[in-house]
């Protein structure tokens, strides 16, 4: 061997051991991205004290104890929502609600709103199917008198005709307002189909109905369903159950109880939907709403169907965002919700796109949801998720009303009162397997899909479909779009 050899042959050694120690390490980043490590023990998820109890009256009473807050939130519960307006006084469980704060037997909405602004009351609300919330952010130092006025709002309402008049043309108008959204109006449409042939109303409120009600419709449905023993009122700050209890069986012993009559509530099935709905009002985008029944929220489905949603479009990072807008630039926004009703449960799509993308974006999620259900999970994007849930979960309970919230509902979704602080637990439980299994039970039969749009803009990019029901804005059915042929009803 000549010198030059020698010389080189240190150098071809170090360059093979180079592209050596290279390869493992890119070998371990890929198998690393297949396989995304076992995460690292959580820290317990450390929920402040909760305590309950019921009153005399039936009034429950629920304590969330947060020493040393300066912050008080106070919430009333109500059992009763827009499923309990009569079919014909759509939008009543909303104007009385609203009414119970525009007048006392004692106080004037003149002198209420001087004394909510005066002990620095943030007030709100909010009116769903199943339940009415009350909820009241003070000062703890003005937790006294706080307590004094809200309870009027419930022991002495007034009612006052004038005010009536008032709530119901605002109550009008911003139903107008929110109708013009094709997704809200697609929304409804939605929910009125799936829940067609029951009596049940999933918080629908028809605006034409509202000046039918009177304030004798007011007084009745106060009288028969706002009551003591319908309600739960939970107080989140520092204070305990023996102090909380002791003022407000105070506050509102001249709150009176009453029986109350519910009617059941429907469970729905997940089942076929062969036919596309259109729902044909004045806008320039296309909203697509797409989705079906699931179980409840107290079923043992509810936390894979947490990463399922997760994973199919719970946020930009999921695969609706990512395939649809990113990818092939088909919508503006392309996401999946879970809604909870009393008895029921939906998984639901919502996308915003344009009349010329809107055909293909309906293939591409019945193809999205199809592949869910027949492929399996890919184990980097089920932790991903897991991990968003787990990390975003805190940020779901940082306001003392959204955890307050959150604690009241359990009775009424008959859930355990330690349900949520095995959140973290429940989550890491889920498996690729459990979802798939949920993927596969919601999503083989074909969902109810709705488009809300202008229709003359879409009808020539939807002849690809078999079958369109056509229905106008109020949801009334005119017409059937059948292989690229326009059928009219009764012609």
């Amino acid at each position: 061997m000549n010198n030059r050899q020698q010389r080189l042959k240190p150098l071809v050694m170090a360059i093979c051991l180079i592209f050596l120690f290279s390869f493992i390490s890119l070998y371990s980043q890929e198998r690393f991205r297949r396989n995304p490590p076992y995460p690292e023990p959580l820290s317990p998820l450390k929920m402040p004290p909760v305590e309950s109890a019921v009153l005399a009256s039936g009034l429950k009473v629920i304590t969330i104890t947060r020493l040393n807050s300066p912050i008080f939130s106070f919430q009333v519960l109500i059992q009763a929502g827009e499923s309990d307006s009569p079919a014909e006084l759509s939008g009543l469980a909303t104007v009385t609600a609203q009414m119970l704060l525009k007048g006392t037997l004692t106080l004037n909405s003149s002198e209420i709103e001087e004394r909510l602004e005066s002990l620095g009351i943030d007030f709100n609300i909010e009116v769903q199917s199943d339940y009415t919330i009350f909820s009241f952010v003070f000062l703890e130092e003005n937790l006294d008198e706080a307590l004094n006025l809200i309870r009027l709002f419930f022991v002495e309402p007034s009612f006052p005709s004038l005010e009536l008049i008032s709530v119901k043309r605002e109550l009008y108008y911003r139903l107008l307002a929110r109708n013009k959204d094709p997704e809200n109006s697609g929304y409804d449409f939605f929910l009125k189909k799936l829940f067609s042939g029951t009596a049940y109303n999933p918080g629908l409120i028809d605006e034409e109905f509202i000046k039918n009600i009177t304030q004798k419709d007011v007084i009745s449905f106060h009288q028969r369903l706002l009551r003591p023993n319908n309600s739960t009122i939970i107080l989140n700050g520092n204070i305990n159950l023996n102090n909380a209890s002791r003022k407000v069986s105070r506050m509102f012993s001249r709150w009176i109880s009453k029986p109350i009559e519910k009617v059941p509530v429907p469970r729905l099935e997940n089942k076929n939907y062969e036919t596309i709905c259109f729902l044909d009002i004045a806008t320039k985008d296309i909203s697509v709403i797409a989705g079906n029944a699931v179980m409840p929220l107290a079923s043992e489905d509810y936390f894979p169907l947490l990463v399922l949603n997760q994973i199919l479009g719970g946020a930009t990072n999921s695969r609706l965002f990512l395939n649809l807008r990113e990818s092939k630039g088909l919508a503006y926004y392309a996401f999946s919700d879970l809604s909870f009703f009393k008895n029921n449960g939906l998984l639901w799509v919502r996308v915003r796109t344009s009349p010329e993308a809107v055909s293909q974006v309906v293939k591409e999620i019945l193809a999205q949801l199809k592949f869910m259900a027949e492929e399996n999970i890919d184990p980097f994007e089920l932790e991903r998720a897991k991990a968003y849930l787990i990390g975003n979960f805190p940020l779901q309970n940082q306001f003392p009303e959204q955890l307050s919230k959150r604690i009241g509902l359990l009775s009424l979704f008959q859930l355990p009162q330690d349900f949520w602080n095995k959140y973290y637990e429940n989550i890491m439980l889920v498996s690729a397997e459990k979802v798939k299994e949920v993927a596969r039970k919601y999503f083989s039969n074909q969902p109810l899909v709705v488009i809300a749009g202008d229709l003359n803009s879409a009808l020539d990019y939807l002849k690809d479909f078999e079958k369109i029901e056509i229905y106008n804005r109020k949801g009334q059915f005119i017409a059937t779009f059948q292989k690229g042929v326009m059928k009219y009803e009764n012609r």
